[in-house]
């Protein structure tokens, strides 16, 4: 009995250490991986594999948000701005998740991450960086009333210059913290493609500031989930510290890839987890 429980212990810190190194290194925190895991391979009810993996992505977005501000690649005004947005969806979401079957559940899953993991796949690469001439025109930030515009420099020696709406930017997160309570996905398997693919964030800026947004909202939704029973309060902390972990690898492996290559991880990643819980939810119609 005894050996059974170390070996759920390891399993699940395994689990968390994997999937958040994986989320945290392309700004989708690990929930899209921990959720439909518990649900297929440990055969959890879909509320409680939410409700427990979005407390996951909060521990591993507090632990991977403090990295990326270290390394100062944090738009910090629009993860602000994301979280305030995002909380009330978050919370509205824990009621929802209250009124749809398993199998809608789970065909609903897998229809965002599929369709958003093909058009990251095959949408064209973005310039990121910019040259040293257009970095001496650039001499500081400048914001207008609909229209924001952006220099980050990381402590890595780069240099990323971007402009966006921030209003509408900051709208949808709305929606964003819907999909991230009522899925345990964090949000940021949809929210760091739109952020760059519609509102011209540089990658890299993209991930670190989408995790910081996590880090944020999911504590208001994890704790919406927890008051209505939905974790598993046995199985978060080895979940929970292999998500510390994983948080800490995924940070440091994006330090050395390309913006680009992280955004095809991570379409690889949601298009696989589409494929299984997809199948899983059309077996329980």
């Amino acid at each position: 009995m005894e050996f059974s429980v170390i070996l759920l212990f390891l399993a699940f810190l395994t689990v968390g250490i994997i999937a958040t190194s994986y989320g945290v290194l392309v700004g989708a925190g690990g929930g899209f991986i921990i959720g439909p895991i518990l649900i297929l391979v440990f055969g959890w009810e879909n509320k409680e594999a939410v409700g427990t993996s979005l407390v996951c992505v909060s521990v591993a977005s507090i632990s991977g948000a403090i990295s990326y501000l270290r390394l100062k690649i944090v738009d910090i005004r629009s993860a602000l701005l994301f979280s305030i947005a995002a909380m009330p969806g978050a919370i509205l979401a824990v009621i929802g998740l209250e009124k749809v079957d398993s199998a809608l559940f789970n065909i609903l899953f897998s229809i965002i991450l599929i369709l958003t993991g093909l058009y990251v796949f095959w949408s064209p690469s973005k310039s990121e960086k910019i040259t040293s001439k257009e970095k001496k025109i650039i001499s500081k930030n400048k914001r207008g009333w609909w229209r924001v515009y952006r220099t980050i420099t990381p402590t890595t020696g780069e240099y990323f210059k971007y402009n966006f709406i921030e209003p509408t930017a900051t709208a949808i997160n709305t929606l964003f913290g819907f999909i991230s309570s009522f899925f345990g996905i964090g949000g940021c398997p949809v929210r760091t493609p739109t952020l760059v693919y519609f509102f011209n964030f540089p990658v890299k800026v993209a991930t670190a500031t989408s995790i910081a947004t996590m880090s944020i909202y999911t504590i208001f939704g994890s704790a919406a989930h927890y008051i209505n029973g939905n974790v598993n309060t046995q199985a978060v902390l080895p979940l929970g510290v292999g998500a510390i972990i994983g948080s800490q690898f995924g940070v440091i492996i994006s330090k050395r890839l390309k913006g680009r290559l992280m955004m095809k991880l991570l379409s690889f990643a949601m298009i696989a987890i589409a494929i299984s819980i997809g199948i899983e939810g059309f077996r329980e119609l």
